[in-house]
């Protein structure tokens, strides 16, 4: 099943260290839940999508700014969301 943590009654729950440590986190550091087909994906937000460019360079498009990569992102998660929106509003 892979790595689970536990639910408090007040909704919290600690990430496990393996995947703070994957995932980079730290004290104070913020995550994003987005909904996808089979689940959730958690995304870490502590460091601005610039700081992850080098490990996409070899994927770049030629002549690509990270602000097109931003622009691109918040296109497909605002997209993701519409179609959730419109799929909860047809099974209604």
């Amino acid at each position: 099943m892979g790595i689970e943590a536990k639910i408090t009654s007040k909704g919290q729950m600690t990430i496990p260290a393996e995947i703070r440590e994957r995932l980079g986190l730290h004290t104070g550091d913020r995550i994003a839940f987005i909904e996808m087909d089979q689940g959730f994906l958690i995304v870490p937000r502590n460091r601005p999508a610039g700081s992850l460019f080098g490990s996409l360079a070899e994927y770049a498009l030629p002549n690509t700014t990270v602000d097109d990569y931003k622009r691109a992102v918040g296109e497909g998660i605002s997209d993701h969301v519409e179609r959730s929106r419109s799929h909860d509003e047809s099974a209604t």
